[in-house]
């Protein structure tokens, strides 16, 4: 029912197993996981415990079926064989390449279940689609301690792989973005150190550069004060990464709630002045910059910034 649920989401199967192929192994088998355990706390709160007139019968397999179906759902549940084989491009064809690619993002793998599990599956599928809604007799199963124990384990090593492959992932990641900030971090000294070139641009201790176009009036800020500005910052090759020219409105900012590099640079000039800031990757977002954003590892940035309005800190 899950399964159907999202797929009713989709505008087309493309989509939707577009959308499937795009998570990564870790967050597949940990959403397999979440999936068995809300079936599981949804079938069985405030569910009665199951007693010894319930209608689930023991077929010889060792599965479980609902004694109302009988003979009819054993019959529904064999597999087809091999020389049955849908004509291509057939509806019976396109159902079973669906089948095909669900069984690749259910989970099944995930919890251990191979090709000699197939007909049992095929048994479940069968029954679930040829029911309105989920049999008391296959509540029954999911509520007692036998399937606790054996999904148990199953669930524990489906996450034990999960949280292996996010760890393994993760240090993949940390090592590329060790290696990049390196290289970037080096780009960015040959560019500050450039900068000696022109007269202009001032630095402090803490190893800001800065340049200012024009100084403004006024009281200068403190890093306690909270500044109304408009900018622009770029990557040192001029890639643009944010803007609040484009936006059309100017920021409002605490300069102690943003990069050291950003708060203490506005802190040069007075209400109405201009301002180039040059940011060192130590002073601006290290090796950790937002994912998924144009700033890179170890980036050096340069923000062109119009300080507007000083509001006073308390």
């Amino acid at each position: 029912r899950l399964c159907i649920d999202l797929a009713g989401q989709s505008e087309t199967l493309g989509a939707l197993f577009e959308s499937l192929e795009l998570m990564s192994k870790p967050i597949l088998i940990l959403l397999a996981a979440l999936l068995a355990a809300a079936a599981y706390v949804f079938y069985t709160k405030d569910a009665p415990a199951p007693s010894a007139d319930d209608a689930v019968v023991e077929t010889p397999a060792g599965d479980a079926t609902d004694a109302a179906t009988g003979d009819e759902a054993e019959a529904a549940a064999e597999p087809v064989a091999a020389d049955t084989a849908p004509e291509e491009n057939s509806q019976a064809h396109l159902i079973e390449a669906f089948a095909y690619f669900s069984t690749f993002q259910s989970g099944y793998q995930a919890f251990g279940f191979g090709v000699d599990d197939a007909a049992a599956i095929t048994k479940g599928v069968t029954q679930a689609l040829a029911d309105a809604e989920p049999s008391e007799a296959m509540i029954a199963l999911i509520q007692s301690p036998e399937f606790q124990a054996f999904m148990q384990p199953r669930t524990e090593a489906a996450q034990a792989e999960a949280a292996a492959a996010q760890a393994e992932a993760q240090a993949a990641a940390e090592a590329a973005a060790a290696v990049a900030g390196k290289e970037n971090r080096a780009a960015g000294q040959a560019f500050i150190a450039a900068l000696q070139e022109d007269a202009g641009v001032q630095s402090t201790e803490s190893g800001l550069h800065y340049k200012i176009l024009e100084p403004g009036e006024g009281d200068l800020p403190a890093l306690t004060d909270t500044v109304l500005v408009h900018y622009k910052g770029t990557r040192i090759d001029g890639t643009p990464f944010d803007s609040s020219y484009d936006r059309g409105e100017p920021a409002t900012f605490p300069l102690n709630g943003v990069v050291p590099g950003f708060g203490e640079g506005l802190t040069k000039i007075a209400a109405g002045g201009k301002i180039i800031l040059y940011i060192p990757s130590e002073l601006g977002y290290g090796n950790t910059p937002r994912p998924g954003g144009a700033i890179q590892p170890g980036d050096t940035l340069v923000f062109e910034c119009e300080l507007l309005e000083i509001n006073p800190g308390s």
